[in-house]
C-alpha cells in the first residue's frame, strides 16, 4: 500500500449551467449540464494515511477548516472499506471561491488521489460519482475535453461521462475581476434561485439548450456554442435576480465587461460571455481571434488580470 499519492485535476467550465439541487445531501443537480475543462487552472492535492485523530487540511500551505474534507472521506469510508485518518496537502493553482470552479478541481483531485491510495479500480464513472459527492462540477474535472454530468435521479445514477475528447479550438479569455471569496455560496446562491418563478422555464429551456450543444461541438461551431452558451449563463443569473431574496454575483465591472464583449461581437469578432457563481467573466473565443480580444480588453481595461485558457486534459497522477 501506498504511504502518499499526489493527484492533479483541471477546473471546468460549463457551457450548460448547473444551477439547482433535486437532492442537497446527494449533490443531484435539477439540470443535466456540460463543460470545457481548462489546461490553465487545477489543484494539486497529495493525500497520506496518519495516527491522527481527525483528518486535516493544508490547503496553500496553510492549515484549513477539513469540516468539508472530513464528511467527503467520511462518506468514503461507508461506501468502501474503512481506512485510517488522511492528511490532505492541495494547492489551488486558482483564485478559491471567486467563481472559477476551484472546487471542481479540488474535489475531482482528491478522489483521483483517494482512488489510488486506497487501490480503488479507476472505474471513471465511479470516480465522477463520487467526486460529486464532494462538489457537483467536480464530476466533470474527472474528464478533459467536454464532459456530460447527467443530472440522474439517484445517487448511482447521476454522474458526468466525456462527451468529444478533442481540442476544438475553442479558447477562454478569463477576466479576473476578483480573487476574493464571493459573499453568497453556491449551495446557498443555487436554494433562492430555485424560488424563482422562471426557474422551472429556465430548467426546461437548458434541457433543450444541452442538445443543441452537443451538435455545436460537433460541429465545432464556435459561434453557435457561444451563443448558447451566453444565453445559458445570463439566464441562470437572472433566476437570482427574480428569487424571493434576489441576489447578484455581478459587480459593475462584470457588466462592463459583458457590454464590452457585446461590443466586439457586434463589430464582427467571436466574443461571448459565460458567467459562473462569481464576478469574473469567461469570454468565449476561437484560437484566431483570441489574441486581437485580449489587445482589446487589455486596452479597456488596464486595471484587470486577462488569462487564456484552452481545453486541458483529465485527472493525472504526478
Amino acid at each position: 500500500m501506498k504511504n502518499i499519492v499526489t493527484a492533479r485535476a483541471h477546473t471546468n467550465i460549463a457551457l450548460i449551467k448547473y444551477w439547482g439541487k433535486s437532492n442537497i445531501d446527494l449533490n443531484l443537480p435539477t439540470t443535466s449540464s456540460l463543460s470545457m475543462t481548462l489546461d490553465s487552472f487545477y489543484t494539486t492535492t497529495s493525500v497520506e494515511f496518519t495516527d491522527k485523530a481527525t483528518d486535516s487540511l493544508i490547503l496553500n500551505s496553510v492549515s484549513a477548516d477539513s469540516t468539508r474534507i472530513s464528511k467527503f472521506l467520511d462518506m468514503m469510508r461507508t461506501q468502501y472499506d474503512d481506512f485510517p485518518k488522511i492528511s490532505v496537502i492541495s494547492k489551488n493553482h486558482v483564485p478559491t471561491a471567486a467563481g472559477l470552479a476551484s472546487s471542481a478541481s479540488s474535489f475531482a483531485a482528491l478522489t483521483a488521489a483517494m482512488f489510488e491510495i486506497l487501490e480503488l479500480e479507476k472505474n471513471k464513472q465511479e470516480m465522477s460519482r463520487i467526486a460529486r459527492r464532494g462538489s457537483g462540477s467536480a464530476s466533470r474535472s474527472i474528464f478533459g475535453n467536454f464532459a456530460v454530468w447527467n443530472k440522474g435521479w439517484d445517487d448511482v445514477s447521476s454522474y458526468a461521462e466525456s462527451f468529444y475528447n478533442q481540442d476544438i479550438g475553442l479558447s477562454m479569455i478569463v477576466a479576473e475581476i476578483s480573487a476574493n471569496q464571493k459573499k453568497m455560496s453556491s449551495t446557498k446562491g443555487m436554494q433562492l434561485a430555485q424560488t424563482a418563478p422562471t426557474y422551472n422555464s429556465w430548467v426546461k429551456k437548458s434541457a433543450l439548450q444541452l442538445e443543441e450543444m452537443k451538435s455545436a461541438i460537433s460541429q465545432k461551431d464556435i459561434e453557435k456554442i457561444g451563443l448558447i452558451a451566453q444565453d445559458n449563463a445570463l439566464g441562470m443569473h437572472e433566476q437570482n435576480r427574480l428569487c424571493q431574496i434576489p441576489f447578484d454575483y455581478f459587480t459593475n465591472q462584470t457588466r462592463r465587461i459583458i457590454d464590452f464583449t457585446n461590443y466586439c461581437y457586434n463589430s464582427g469578432l467571436l466574443a461571448f460571455v459565460t458567467i459562473d457563481a462569481g464576478p469574473n467573466v469567461k469570454i468565449i473565443t476561437d484560437r484566431a481571434t483570441e489574441q486581437k480580444l485580449l489587445t482589446r480588453f487589455r486596452a479597456e481595461f488596464p486595471e484587470m488580470t486577462f488569462d487564456v485558457a484552452h481545453a486541458g486534459g483529465g485527472y493525472e497522477y504526478l
